[in-house]
Protein backbone atom coordinates (compact mmCIF):
# COMPACT_ATOMS: atom_id res chain seq x y z
CA UNK A 1 0.00 0.00 0.00
CA UNK A 2 1.10 3.55 -0.57
CA UNK A 3 1.39 6.21 2.13
CA UNK A 4 -2.31 7.10 2.00
CA UNK A 5 -3.37 3.51 2.67
CA UNK A 6 -4.70 2.92 -0.85
CA UNK A 7 -3.84 -0.15 -2.92
CA UNK A 8 -1.97 0.20 -6.21
CA UNK A 9 -4.44 0.09 -9.06
CA UNK A 10 -7.50 1.91 -10.34
CA UNK A 11 -10.96 2.43 -8.89
CA UNK A 12 -13.38 2.84 -11.78
CA UNK A 13 -16.37 4.81 -10.53
CA UNK A 14 -19.72 4.49 -12.27
CA UNK A 15 -22.84 6.41 -11.26
CA UNK A 16 -25.95 4.83 -12.76
CA UNK A 17 -29.46 6.21 -13.16
CA UNK A 18 -32.00 4.53 -15.47
CA UNK A 19 -29.13 3.08 -17.47
CA UNK A 20 -30.61 -0.26 -18.52
CA UNK A 21 -30.18 0.46 -22.22
CA UNK A 22 -26.40 0.93 -22.04
CA UNK A 23 -24.96 -0.22 -18.73
CA UNK A 24 -24.10 -3.79 -19.78
CA UNK A 25 -21.89 -2.45 -22.56
CA UNK A 26 -20.25 0.00 -20.16
CA UNK A 27 -19.54 -2.73 -17.62
CA UNK A 28 -18.16 -5.03 -20.34
CA UNK A 29 -15.85 -2.27 -21.56
CA UNK A 30 -14.25 -2.18 -18.11
CA UNK A 31 -14.15 -5.94 -17.56
CA UNK A 32 -12.33 -6.29 -20.91
CA UNK A 33 -9.50 -3.96 -19.95
CA UNK A 34 -5.93 -5.06 -20.66
CA UNK A 35 -4.96 -3.65 -17.22
CA UNK A 36 -6.50 -6.00 -14.65
CA UNK A 37 -5.76 -4.42 -11.25
CA UNK A 38 -8.98 -2.48 -10.78
CA UNK A 39 -12.29 -2.38 -8.99
CA UNK A 40 -15.51 -1.21 -10.59
CA UNK A 41 -17.73 0.57 -8.08
CA UNK A 42 -21.27 1.19 -9.26
CA UNK A 43 -23.87 3.21 -7.39
CA UNK A 44 -27.44 2.92 -8.60
CA UNK A 45 -28.95 6.34 -7.98
CA UNK A 46 -32.58 5.33 -7.55
CA UNK A 47 -33.23 3.93 -11.03
CA UNK A 48 -36.80 3.00 -11.91
CA UNK A 49 -35.89 0.72 -14.82
CA UNK A 50 -34.09 -2.65 -14.65
CA UNK A 51 -30.60 -1.18 -14.15
CA UNK A 52 -30.23 -3.20 -10.93
CA UNK A 53 -31.09 -6.50 -12.64
CA UNK A 54 -28.42 -5.95 -15.27
CA UNK A 55 -25.74 -5.05 -12.72
CA UNK A 56 -26.73 -8.01 -10.51
CA UNK A 57 -26.28 -10.40 -13.44
CA UNK A 58 -22.49 -9.96 -13.17
CA UNK A 59 -20.55 -12.11 -10.70
CA UNK A 60 -17.10 -10.61 -11.20
CA UNK A 61 -15.53 -10.01 -7.78
CA UNK A 62 -14.06 -6.70 -8.97
CA UNK A 63 -17.56 -5.22 -9.23
CA UNK A 64 -18.83 -3.58 -6.04
CA UNK A 65 -22.46 -2.50 -6.06
CA UNK A 66 -24.18 0.10 -3.91
CA UNK A 67 -27.56 1.77 -4.10
CA UNK A 68 -28.68 5.20 -2.98
CA UNK A 69 -31.90 5.51 -1.05
CA UNK A 70 -33.81 7.29 -3.78
CA UNK A 71 -32.40 9.60 -6.42
CA UNK A 72 -29.70 11.77 -4.81
CA UNK A 73 -28.27 13.29 -7.98
CA UNK A 74 -24.97 13.07 -9.81
CA UNK A 75 -22.82 15.22 -7.51
CA UNK A 76 -23.88 13.34 -4.37
CA UNK A 77 -23.33 10.01 -6.12
CA UNK A 78 -19.88 10.92 -7.48
CA UNK A 79 -18.76 12.10 -4.04
CA UNK A 80 -19.98 8.83 -2.51
CA UNK A 81 -18.13 6.85 -5.19
CA UNK A 82 -14.90 8.67 -4.33
CA UNK A 83 -15.41 7.86 -0.62
CA UNK A 84 -15.84 4.17 -1.49
CA UNK A 85 -12.73 3.91 -3.67
CA UNK A 86 -9.87 1.70 -2.46
CA UNK A 87 -7.18 2.19 -5.09
CA UNK A 88 -4.51 4.81 -5.66
CA UNK A 89 -6.04 6.12 -8.90
CA UNK A 90 -9.64 6.81 -9.87
CA UNK A 91 -11.33 6.90 -13.25
CA UNK A 92 -14.93 7.89 -13.87
CA UNK A 93 -16.99 6.12 -16.48
CA UNK A 94 -20.61 7.07 -16.93
CA UNK A 95 -23.03 4.19 -17.30
CA UNK A 96 -23.76 5.11 -20.92
CA UNK A 97 -20.11 5.42 -22.00
CA UNK A 98 -17.57 2.91 -23.29
CA UNK A 99 -13.90 2.64 -22.38
CA UNK A 100 -11.24 1.68 -24.89
CA UNK A 101 -9.72 -1.62 -23.74
CA UNK A 102 -6.39 0.10 -22.91
CA UNK A 103 -7.89 3.05 -21.02
CA UNK A 104 -6.74 1.94 -17.59
CA UNK A 105 -3.18 1.31 -18.82
CA UNK A 106 -2.80 4.98 -19.62
CA UNK A 107 -3.92 6.34 -16.25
Amino acid sequence: MNNQGYKNGVSVLMPAYNSAKYIAQSIESILNQTFKNFELIIINDGSSDNTYDIIASYSDKRIKYFQNEGNKGLIYTRNKLIELSNFEYIAFLDSDDLAENTRLETI
